[in-house]
């Protein structure tokens, strides 16, 4: 329990976005956690040696995206899925608090994949990750993708090491804007999630995009030693599981789009917050000290982009 009021005690020292504390460079820590997940996907993609990046001020408007390569790869009628799930938990070289949860948000995601039909080659995990290591499996992505493809890009991460030690609104939007898929998703789960998010709303081709929380909202992972039910991030945990779930199927017709899981995991989430987290006093008054208005029945709120306009699905097929 102290170690987690040290994380969200450092929400009130940082200053326009992130609130789970980061740094830049430094080479990746060798500590590892204690509880294994459930399901742990085959031989995950190491990240590579953490290069030393100068932290950045966070823009007040979208930056100018890099359009996409020339000439787009032709969609061949098919639908495959490409997928890249990248989770960060050791930070203590950054002066922030760890978070030993044994990367069980993307392991929850990697095996929901598998589970609606995607190829264990299609899909790609980067652990501790930088920002090389997220260069290089979206050029992967990237160089494997056609315009029918469905890409989805997971992150899980302190919202500040986003910020400070990727350098995400300026070093993601043309990263992005550079896969060719007509159905690219990405979905942030850190503090302040919609600041990064937000970060490619000047790209003109077709997104969803999902935040987690809202750009002034904290976020929560629960750890094993304080004893509430979940372990790991509320919100992955909620969207995963509204795939199982015939109440997110919002529709009726018979499964469920990942808009839907969204707001699945928006609704779930918001009450596990305010009925277990907060029913905690030590951590409700953390997250007051932080200035969070937590008073919100609401809160916290899922920011959802989309530039598709029709339901996505994770089942894959004909587009």
């Amino acid at each position: 329990m102290r170690k987690l009021l040290r994380m969200v005690v450092l929400l009130s020292t940082l200053v326009m976005v992130g609130v789970c504390g980061s740094g830049c460079g430094g080479p990746q820590t060798t500590a590892q956690p204690t509880e294994r997940p459930t399901q742990t996907p085959t031989t995950p993609l190491p990240a590579t040696v953490t290069p030393t990046i100068a932290p950045t001020a966070a823009p007040t408007t979208a930056p100018t995206l890099t359009p996409a390569p020339s000439p787009q790869p032709a969609g061949d009628g098919v639908v495959d899925g490409w997928a890249v799930l990248a989770e960060r938990d050791y930070y203590s070289e950054y002066g922030m608090a760890d978070l030993p949860i044994d990367y069980v948000n993307i392991s929850r995601v990697h095996q929901l994949l598998l589970d609606l039909g995607w190829e264990e080659g299609h899909i790609r995990e980067v652990r501790e990750f930088d920002q090389d290591g997220l260069r290089q499996v979206l050029d992967w992505m990237a160089s494997n993708a056609d315009a029918d493809d469905l890409v989805f890009l997971h992150v899980s991460a302190h919202g500040e090491f986003l910020h400070e030690g990727v350098s995400w609104t300026t070093f993601f939007p043309p990263e992005w804007a550079a896969i060719p898929s007509r159905r690219r998703v990405v979905m942030v789960n850190s503090c302040r999630a919609a600041i990064f998010t937000g970060a490619v709303k000047g790209d003109a081709e077709p997104y969803l995009s999902i935040a987690s929380t809202g750009r002034e909202e904290g976020g929560w992972a629960g750890l094993e030693e304080e004893g509430l039910p979940i372990i790991g991030e509320i919100f992955t945990y909620y969207f995963v599981a509204a795939f199982a779930d015939p109440e997110a199927d919002a529709d009726g017709n018979g499964k469920v789009s990942i808009q839907e899981a969204a707001d699945y995991g928006e609704e779930k989430q918001c009450a596990y917050m305010h009925e277990v987290v907060f029913a905690v006093p030590e951590f409700e008054q953390a997250f007051r000290d932080a200035g969070f208005r937590i008073d919100d029945p609401t809160y916290p709120h899922v920011a959802v982009d989309d530039k598709i306009g029709e339901p996505v699905y994770l089942e894959l097929g004909e587009p």
